[in-house]
């Protein structure tokens, strides 16, 4: 409701714009007329003010000649000087001339026309009557009584001359006043009218202005709001587009890491994959030894590493403690763990310490940090996080649950040598790259004496403790890239890469000295002595073929044991 009614109200002010427009302007169009028109008027007032001046003025004019006329006319009388006589006629033509004039000017007039007429003849009539003063003799020839008439005839004619002109000039002064009020009257009503439709138009405007700007203010809201829409919609898009990445990363994580084959890969694995979801993060990866007292730093990522142990016992972790993730927000403050280097600045830091648990074990602790960013969501960069050590725990899992079925598959339970299996899957590749790289390959077997004797004696228990101390004397006598083996029995095998017939003669001596010189200590009692016999064929010499090496050189350990056992023989020797 809060917002229809202001919707209604800018729907009713735009419906009213453009009548209110059509008024303005017809308002100013009739503005404009009316000065016109009352420009109009004053000119043609003022050209009848101008008339009615121009018809006082003549009169005035044709009066002031008149005077004129008589004066000279009587300076000549009196002085008989001949400088009046120009005068007098100057004057008296400028009297008739402007008479005729004032009777031609008041033409659009009747009455004054009328009157005019009668002063103009009148004036004529008075300059004819004066113009015998300018005449001396006759003048002296009139007698007493002529000259008694001419002057009463004169003063009527000036009486005459006075009527008129009043009556003219009233006449002209009453139009003056009319007209003088009508133009003021004309140019009152012009003025109010342009006055108030001026005002009203500008009123129109400014409400048109005001509801445009107030409309214009309205749509640079309406565009802010659109701008922070679309603002929001693309960190949306974009906050969308980077959980997708960031799924799809993880899924691509979760499908790589089931590939994996060593913890090595794991980490490299995990360390590429937090850092492409989360940019600038780092840390460190730990996993527990077999102890359980304590985990050890197997790898760390990233620029900057604030959890600077490279061990840590589980009460420096508050996660392990807690056995669940630990999070700290960059500026929410919170527990540091003991492991964080405490001299580092971690205000802008978030920290996420998350335990390794597969199938209700503990198997370490992955630590991460990266710079806190207002923009991002930090929570479900945690939430990834965590899912990713949950899946990198179970990979461990797995890796340590393959890594001892490989070993259960490949090595003797009892005397943690590589098993036949073992033995013949590798003896044909280790014999391939030695001959391919033009190297000799000596095989080793060699058979505890009187084993069955010892055993039926002993018991099958002593048996067990004898086959694991040649186990343990083997495993500790061999270079790391011999491969000891139990062939079957109380039968074993070595193979030695790179080894040619003279140092596996020498070798399988030291072996024998060495069994043959050790005791065995079983529920308290000394067992021995120990004896065994062996036998030795060496590739290329004897054959290239990894069976008929190994029957080889079982051949010849029979012809040991045949020859008086507790002794060291090639396929080369001869008895």
């Amino acid at each position: 409701m809060s917002l229809a009614r202001p919707r209604l109200r800018s729907l009713r002010s735009r419906q009213l714009r453009l009548p209110s427009v059509l008024v303005a302007l017809a308002l100013l169009l009739g503005a404009g007329i009316a000065a016109v028109v009352g420009v109009r008027n004053l000119e043609a007032a003022n050209r009848s003010l101008e008339h009615t001046y121009r018809v006082i003025n003549l009169l005035v004019s044709t009066e002031a000649a008149l005077h004129m006329a008589e004066a000279s006319a009587r300076g000549y009388r009196i002085t008989a000087r001949d400088n009046f006589r120009p005068m007098f006629f100057e004057a008296t033509t400028r009297a008739a001339r402007q008479a005729d004039e004032l009777a031609v000017l008041t033409r659009d007039n009747p009455t004054q026309h009328t009157r005019a007429g009668q002063y103009a003849s009148a004036v004529r009539e008075h300059l004819q009557a004066i113009e015998i003063l300018m005449d001396l003799p006759a003048v002296d020839a009139l007698t007493e009584a002529e000259r008694e008439r001419r002057i009463d005839q004169s003063v009527s004619r000036m009486e005459r001359l006075g009527v008129l002109s009043r009556q003219i000039m009233a006449a002209e002064s009453d139009l003056l006043q009319v007209r003088q009020q009508h133009s003021e009257r004309e140019a009152t009503l012009l003025v109010v009218f342009v006055v108030l439709a001026l005002s009203v138009a500008l009123a129109l405007l400014g409400l048109l202005v005001w509801g445009l700007l107030r409309e214009n203010r309205r749509s640079l809201q309406l565009e802010r709001e659109a701008r922070t829409a679309v603002g929001d919609l693309q960190r949306s898009l974009a906050a969308r587009d980077a959980l997708s990445e960031q799924r799809r990363a993880q899924s691509v994580y979760a499908g790589m890491l089931q590939s994996c084959q060593t913890r090595d890969e794991i980490m490299a694995l995990t360390a590429r994959t937090i850092t492409e979801i989360v940019p600038g993060a780092n840390g460190r990866c730990y996993l527990s030894r077999a102890s359980r007292n304590f985990l050890e730093s197997v790898g760390g990522f990233g620029e900057r590493i604030i959890s600077n142990d490279d061990v840590l016992l589980q009460d420096q972790c508050w996660a392990l403690r807690r056995g669940q993730p630990h999070y700290i927000r960059g500026r929410s403050g919170g527990l540091r763990c003991a492991h964080v280097d405490p001299d580092a600045p971690v205000e802008g830091i978030s920290t996420l310490c998350v335990p390794l648990v597969a199938q209700g074990n503990a198997l370490g602790l992955l630590h991460v940090s990266a710079p806190s960013s207002p923009t991002a969501d930090e929570d479900n960069d945690a939430a990834i996080i965590i899912s990713i050590a949950e899946q990198m725990g179970m990979a461990l899992a797995n890796l340590q649950l393959r890594e001892t079925l490989r070993v259960q598959s490949i090595r003797d339970p009892l005397t943690g040598l590589f098993n036949r299996r073992y033995l013949e899957e590798n003896l044909s590749r280790e014999m391939l790259r030695c001959e391919r790289r033009r190297l000799p390959l000596s095989l080793l077997m060699l058979d505890i004496d009187h084993f069955k004797r010892f055993n039926d004696r002993h018991g099958h228990a002593a048996g067990d403790a004898l086959l694991a101390h040649v186990g343990q004397s083997l495993r500790t006598l061999v270079r790391s890239e011999d491969i000891p083996c139990r062939y079957g029995g109380e039968e074993f095998t070595i193979v030695m890469p790179e080894t040619d017939a003279a140092t596996a003669i020498q070798r399988a001596e030291e072996i024998r000295q060495a069994i043959a010189g050790s005791s065995i200590l079983h529920m308290g009692k000394p067992l021995g002595p120990i004896t065994a016999s062996f036998g030795i064929a060496t590739a290329p010499e004897d054959s290239t073929d990894p069976e008929r090496l190994q029957a080889l050189a079982d051949a010849t350990l029979y012809r040991a044991k045949a020859a008086g056992r507790n002794r060291v023989l090639h396929t080369s020797h001869t008895l």
